[in-house]
C-alpha cells in the first residue's frame, strides 16, 4: 500500500513552494532524491534567506550565539541550539557554522567524549550528544577523531551501560534523549557503521518501540508537533527518526505511525502546534508547518513506499 494512502491530499506540491526554500531543498534531497551536486541553487537560496540571514546574524564574533566557555548557554538560543536548528534546515556548511562547531568541539565535550553542559553537577548529556552528533555531521566534522569518540562512547553506554542512559531531570529513562542519540547515530554512513554502532542503533529503536506512550495523559506533550526542536522530542520526529531504522519493521512503530497522521489537516498537512525553539524563523503556532509535514511524508514513504517522486 502507497504512502499516499495516508495522506488526506499529496502536500509534495505545497512543499516544493520556494516560499519556505529549507523545506523546498529537504523535499527534494530525501523525497525527490536528487543528489547532493543537483541541489547547489536550492542551497544558495536557503543561506539567501531572510530569516535565516538575520538569525546567523545574531553571531557574536566571539561567543557566537552563548557564550565561548559554554555553548550549551542559552539553551535553543545558544550557541548549540542555534547549530542545531541550522542543521534541521539542511543547509549546507557556511564557515562560521564551522567556527562554532569548534567551539562546540572545545568547549561543549566532556573528557569521555560526551556532550554535556557544563555547569550542572549531574548533567544530563544523551540528549546533548545526540544533537551534538547530528549537528557535527550537517557541518562537515562527521571523520572528526572527537566526533568518533563521542560516537563510541554513547555506542559503549547503550551496549554495556544502560544505567548511564539515565536522565538526572527525568528521574530514569529518557524518550526525548533517545530520540536525539538514535538520530545521531544514524547520521554515520552505512558503509561506515560498525557492528557495534548497528547494534546500539537496533538497541535504541527497540528500547523506544517498548516505552508505552500516554498520548492521552503523561505524554499528551509529544501530540504538540513543532519545528526546529531542541531537546524535546514530538511524535513526528519520534516516527522519523524510527523509520530510518530496522524499527519501521516492528507492528508497535506502525501503530505509532498510524497516530502521527490522525492529526494532519484535509489539505494533507501537519501543523505547528506550539512556538518553534528559534522564533525567528517564519512557521507560526497554529498554521499548517511544512517543515513538519515534509518529515510527516518522508516517513510514509520510508514506512510504505510507493515514491513516484524519486527515480
Amino acid at each position: 500500500m502507497s504512502w499516499l494512502n495516508y495522506v488526506k491530499r499529496d502536500p509534495v506540491p505545497w512543499l516544493l513552494d520556494p516560499a519556505n526554500p529549507s523545506a523546498r531543498l529537504l523535499t527534494l534531497r530525501d523525497i525527490f532524491r536528487r543528489p547532493e551536486t543537483a541541489l547547489a541553487r536550492e542551497y544558495t537560496a536557503v543561506l539567501a534567506w531572510e530569516p535565516l540571514r538575520a538569525l546567523i546574524a545574531q553571531a557574536h564574533p566571539v561567543n557566537f550565539w552563548g557564550r565561548a566557555d559554554n555553548p550549551t548557554f542559552g539553551g535553543p538560543a545558544g550557541t548549540l541550539g542555534t547549530l542545531y536548528a541550522l542543521a534541521q534546515l539542511g543547509i549546507p556548511a557556511f564557515p562560521l557554522a564551522q567556527e562554532a562547531c569548534e567551539n562546540l568541539l572545545r568547549h561543549g565535550r566532556l573528557p569521555d567524549g560526551r556532550f554535556s553542559p557544563a555547569d550542572s553537577p549531574s548533567p544530563p548529556w544523551l540528549c546533548y550528544t545526540g544533537m551534538a552528533l547530528q549537528t557535527l555531521w550537517r557541518f562537515g566534522f562527521g571523520e572528526d577523531p572527537r566526533v568518533r569518540s563521542a560516537q563510541a562512547a554513547l555506542v559503549q553506554a547503550v551496549l554495556h551501560h544502560p544505567r548511564q542512559l539515565e536522565c538526572p531531570l527525568a528521574g530514569g529513562g529518557c524518550p526525548w534523549g533517545m530520540v536525539k542519540a538514535l538520530a545521531g547515530l544514524l547520521n554515520t554512513p552505512p558503509e561506515q557503521q560498525t557492528a557495534e554502532g548497528t547494534a546500539a542503533i537496533e538497541t535504541l529503536a527497540g528500547r523506544l518501540l517498548a516505552h508505552t506512550f500516554d498520548f492521552a495523559g503523561r505524554d499528551a506533550a509529544w501530540l504538540d508537533f513543532y519545528f526546529p526542536r531542541y531537546y524535546e522530542a514530538d511524535l513526528v520526529e519520534l516516527c522519523h527518526v524510527l523509520a530510518q531504522s530496522h524499527g519501521r519493521d516492528n507492528p508497535r512503530f506502525r501503530r505509532l505511525v498510524q497516530q502521527m497522521v490522525e492529526p494532519q489537516t484535509e489539505e494533507g498537512r501537519w501543523v505547528q502546534a506550539r512556538p518553534a525553539s528559534r522564533n525567528v524563523l517564519p512557521e507560526q503556532r497554529n498554521h499548517p508547518s511544512r517543515w513538519l509535514t515534509f518529515e510527516a511524508v518522508h516517513t510514509l514513504i520510508l514506512t510504505y513506499g510507493g515514491n513516484d517522486y524519486a527515480p
